[in-house]
């Protein structure tokens, strides 16, 4: 069977990662390092050729697709699934002082519960699965790209590499970080994971 590749990118550093605030569906763009991180994956990914590029439609995913595969920004094919979960009333607040409502979605991500109009981790998994999925059917053969944010591809590397919940944090993907996904007509598995990773995420947001 022809092997599919899945690139997963998570974006490159903003203003609000470097004071571990919340950012869900909010834009926030790129900061000046995080472009430099994107031109720095774009320089480790040399040779590799994409048949496709996708993005969550956040200016910081996009921006970073753009970067890293050096495609037209409107050849870069925007997914809603890619989008990062929700924090609702949450987002823009710095995770450390949000008290124990939050501390399961690192430390306990089954028994994690969003605040009102905030999105759980199970309907997270769900779409970014069927984004996963679709992949192979569409792209059998083929090497994608696909830029997203932290939780969304934890999320979506939980459901393709078939894991348990209490592992959903188990792959340290730093800013512009990339999880290489493999097929030969079977589920995915992680073949690498790229690019430099300080802390893990879960305690970069929590010291």
């Amino acid at each position: 069977m022809p092997l599919t590749r899945l690139y997963l990118i998570r974006h490159g550093q903003t203003d609000w990662n470097v004071r571990a605030a919340l950012q869900g569906r909010t834009d926030i763009a790129l900061n000046d390092t995080g472009r430099a991180q994107a031109r720095e994956a774009r320089a480790l990914l040399q040779g590799v050729r994409f048949d496709a590029v996708y993005s969550s439609p956040l200016s910081r995913a996009v921006e970073t697709a753009a970067l890293v595969s050096g495609w037209e920004r409107g050849a870069i094919q925007t997914d809603e699934r890619l989008t990062e979960i929700a924090f609702g009333p949450w987002e823009g607040c710095e995770s450390r002082g949000l008290g124990p409502a939050f501390a399961p979605f690192f430390a306990d991500p089954a028994n994690y519960r969003p605040p009102q109009g905030g999105e759980s981790l199970q309907s997270l998994m769900t779409r970014t699965g069927a984004f996963a999925a679709e992949m192979l059917a569409r792209h059998a053969g083929q090497t994608v790209l696909a830029a997203s944010h932290g939780a969304a591809l934890h999320a979506l590397l939980t459901c393709a590499l078939r894991r348990p919940m209490s592992e959903f944090w188990a792959v340290n993907l730093d800013n512009c970080c990339v999880a290489v996904l493999e097929s030969s007509g079977g589920p995915f598995h992680l073949k690498e994971v790229l690019g430099k990773a300080d802390a893990g995420y879960a305690e970069k947001y929590l010291k």
